[in-house]
């Protein structure tokens, strides 16, 4: 084989920026797979990202068009555009242009094993060490050895990832289909960002690159195969920054769910308003979470629940649809055992037996009882004492709460934390199914991030 053939076909390694640049290249030249990109197509879409390099060379600062040249402080620190002499035409050409097959340094590529075609360093790759310290690479190497199309995949990082705060930022998977989906997507709000955007402000709100990452799964209609990775990071020599967000694949697929199941889509509403701060909307938060601190999505939702109902005596209207979704988390997300939920709705039903919406002061105690293992044991001591005393003619002679699921909930780690939050919402939910009157109020989230969330607003690449 020629040496030079491999130099115009893409492939996939394990670094996550070059493969998002390998999605984009393939996004612009209309191709389904990067590895399905053509000689011809490669060539184009180098064309192409040079010519919008020489388009934004000459303009100043703070005006339309200006956004590309701001990135590349971000990601292309010391490049061509950065200096007078270099910043023509030519210069950029020479740049972005493979090298010679005579100059090439004779050894494999860093990624994925062909013939390098030069050293690189932090200019061309995000987080690379220089060439002029190179107390990090092999001896002998003058920087890190690439082959043009690994070195224009990192260069295609624009047109997939967006600037803002000083980063860039964008979604990763190691699902391809979703992941050439979500790079699709990427092209033509990035390419509008090129002619349009004055300056590398963030304007994707609270937790920017998390709620990418959610709106990604709402629109894709398959199931993940992997999970999601939120990418942050910044090639700037004065502050290098990189962050990975990652999103279980369980996770990644419950989320999907809330859109593509038509009963989860109404729920999802509801769960999105229970995760609101003060300061941040509750999609925003709930996608933060997902990342962040996914075991916090159903204990804030049956905090909300629980506080709404210590303030108003009543059963919200959220309760319907907000019980069925939090259980489908914590099997679904958290792996909580079908036999541990029949435990758990057994005990639910005994308790609703002893508690009435027409008593506030016992459903109360019931409530405040959850907020605190010991005083949810302390409570079901009681109850269980009352139940052996007085239980209901037509009752089995079942106990109140059997050993398995006292140990269900008390004595199994973490899956008991998870169990006694589905306690909570499996009462509220057998007591609506027996008939309790519920909030009329419908308390489902205004947050204008739900106009926009859904839309998958696709446009054709230019």
């Amino acid at each position: 084989m020629n040496r030079v053939s491999t130099q115009d076909e893409l492939r996939l390694t394990p670094h996550p920026l070059q493969r998002a640049g390998a999605y984009a290249i393939a996004a612009l030249a209309k191709a389904a797979h990067p590895e399905e990109v053509t000689g011809d197509q490669f060539d184009r879409v180098v064309e192409r990202m040079i010519s919008d390099l020489i388009a934004t060379s000459s303009i100043p600062k703070g005006n339309a068009g200006w956004y590309l040249m701001g990135i590349s402080y971000i990601l292309w620190p010391n490049c061509a555009l950065h200096y007078k002499t270099k910043r023509t035409p030519e210069g950029l050409t020479a740049w972005r242009t493979m090298p010679p097959a005579d100059k090439w340094p004779g050894v494999p590529c860093s990624l994925c094993g062909r013939p390098a075609c030069a050293w690189y360093g932090n200019v061309d790759i995000p987080l690379g060490a220089s060439i002029e310290h190179r107390n990090t690479t092999a001896p002998d190497h003058r920087g890190t050895p690439l082959c043009f199309p690994c070195v224009t995949s990192f260069h295609a990082l624009p047109y997939v990832f967006t600037a803002g705060g000083g980063v860039l930022y964008g979604v990763h998977s190691w699902d391809e289909k979703f992941m050439g989906r979500v790079a699709h997507s990427a092209i033509a709000p990035n390419v509008r960002n090129m002619i349009t955007r004055r300056d590398l402000k963030r304007d994707g709100g609270s937790f920017a690159v998390e709620f990418a990452a959610l709106k990604a799964l709402r629109w894709w209609d398959s199931r993940i195969s992997a999970g999601v990775q939120a990418v942050q990071f910044s090639n700037s020599t004065r502050d290098m920054k990189f962050r990975i967000e990652a999103m279980e694949q369980p996770l990644a697929e419950w989320l999907r769910s809330t859109a593509s199941d038509t009963d989860r889509r109404t729920s999802f509403r509801y769960l999105a308003h229970t995760q609101a701060t003060a300061k941040v909307p509750g999609l925003r938060m709930l996608a933060w979470r997902a990342f962040n601190r996914p075991e916090q999505i159903p204990s804030k939702a049956t905090g909300w629940l629980r506080d709404r109902i210590t303030d108003t005596g009543s059963i919200p209207a959220a309760v319907p649809h907000l019980a069925p979704l939090i259980r489908a988390y914590l099997t679904e997300v958290q792996h909580v055992l079908e036999k541990d939920v029949g435990h758990v709705t057994t005990v639910a039903r005994r308790i609703a037996d002893v508690v009435s919406t027409h008593d506030d002061k016992r459903l109360k105690k019931f409530v405040v009882a959850t907020r605190r293992p010991n005083d949810l044991k302390g409570w079901l001591r009681n109850e269980i004492a009352d139940w052996a005393k007085k239980r209901p003619v037509d009752s089995t002679n079942d106990p109140f709460v059997t050993v398995p699921q006292w140990r269900v909930l008390f004595d199994s780690g973490n899956t008991s934390w998870s169990a006694r939050e589905l306690l909570f919402v499996a009462v509220f939910e057998e007591l609506c199914a027996r008939g309790a009157t519920v909030e009329a109020t419908d308390e489902t989230t205004t947050d204008d991030d739900f106009t926009t969330l859904d839309t998958n607003d696709q446009e054709e690449n230019n």
